[in-house]
């Protein structure tokens, strides 16, 4: 197979965009330019990164060098630049949570589809990745019958400070351990249940200074009877940061996902469990839904990978769950997911 071009890439947003172009390494894309609002971030990231600080947005559009954008602003209206990305004839890679607005999300990629743009982002991953490779083939073959039921769980402990950026606002940060974090799982979950169709949700603040919760829980009811729960929490210590755990039960069994202890001897654990009639397996999965795959990315960039498996309307969706979400953390109520 031959070798191929590194995507020759810009990163836009730098308080998360950072950390992406320290994962840069070995991965098919080429890092050329930095760009933050803030002069003396991005100055920061061109001395670390080696790379040139572009002034604008507007300036990378214009850049012909650069064939894509690596987009790393908050959530609220990125769909917009998302659109001004792929009206300049470059493709995306943003982040989670894609958007907050599902009517925008949904406009601006089926543009990108009509346009023959890529955007993807890092959950909904573009296609399984990670234990949801496996486990979407278990599903397919009809391993555990049909899901009925989920629990999955997120933690890290922090102790924020508020700091004036949208982490504070509830309105642009609805539910924030889910909205952060939980949005992996939720995401995950969406991709194996029918259409969700009411959610539920609990919240506290335990040891944030932030006015925005640091403590929650969701729960999702589906078309067909199926449950799926979720928490996420900033508040739990320990060592396992970042601990994501899922169960999957159906009609004829259970698939467990843990990520615990990594290694034993530097050697990687079983860590994803089908135990269905008559039969268990164990896998050992050593990449992670939610990860960057840029490797794919860079296969559709080129025209070397088949199309998406991951639709807009799974993206959506997602979006969909997140504006039901907000809206019963508003009112403490049952809140239907709109279509």
């Amino acid at each position: 197979m031959a070798k191929l071009e590194p995507v020759r890439l810009g990163i836009v947003g730098l308080r998360y965009g950072s950390t992406v172009c320290e994962g840069l390494a070995g991965q098919p894309v080429r890092l050329l330019r930095v760009c933050d609002l803030d002069p003396e971030k991005a100055q920061a990231a061109s001395a670390r990164f080696g790379v040139p600080a572009a002034p604008s947005l507007e300036a990378m559009l214009e850049d012909p060098e650069l064939e894509a954008i690596g987009l790393y602003t908050p959530p609220a209206g990125r769909a917009e630049l998302v659109r001004r990305v792929i009206r300049a004839g470059k493709h995306v890679m943003t982040t989670k949570p894609f958007e907050l607005d599902a009517a925008a999300a949904r406009e601006v990629l089926e543009e990108a589809a009509r346009l023959g743009r890529v955007v993807h982002l890092n959950s909904p991953n573009p296609r399984p990745y990670g234990e949801m490779a496996p486990i979407s083939e278990w599903l397919a073959a009809g391993e555990i019958g049909r899901p009925v039921l989920a629990q999955a769980s997120t933690w890290v402990s922090y102790h924020e400070q508020p700091d004036g950026g949208w982490y504070d606002d509830r309105r642009r940060c609805p539910l924030a351990p889910i909205f952060r974090i939980g949005i992996y799982p939720l995401n995950s979950l969406l991709a194996i249940f029918p259409e969700p169709e009411t959610v539920q949700v609990a919240w506290s603040r335990v040891q944030t200074a932030r006015p925005t919760p640091d403590h929650a829980s969701l729960t999702i009811s589906f078309a067909g009877g199926g449950i799926a729960n979720i928490v996420a929490s900033f508040a739990v210590g320990g060592p396992d940061r970042y601990r994501n755990t899922m169960t999957i039960a159906g009609t004829q069994g259970v698939i467990y996902y843990a990520i615990g202890p990594r290694t034993r001897d530097g050697v990687p654990l079983p860590n994803l469990v089908l135990s269905a009639e008559g039969r268990s397996e164990w896998r050992t999965v050593t990449s992670h839904a939610g990860e960057y795959d840029w490797e794919f990315f860079a296969r559709r960039v080129r025209g070397r990978a088949a199309a998406d498996v991951t639709t807009p309307r799974q993206v959506v969706t997602g979006i969909r769950v997140v504006e039901a979400m907000a809206q019963a953390e508003e009112t403490g109520q049952p809140t239907p997911v709109h279509p």
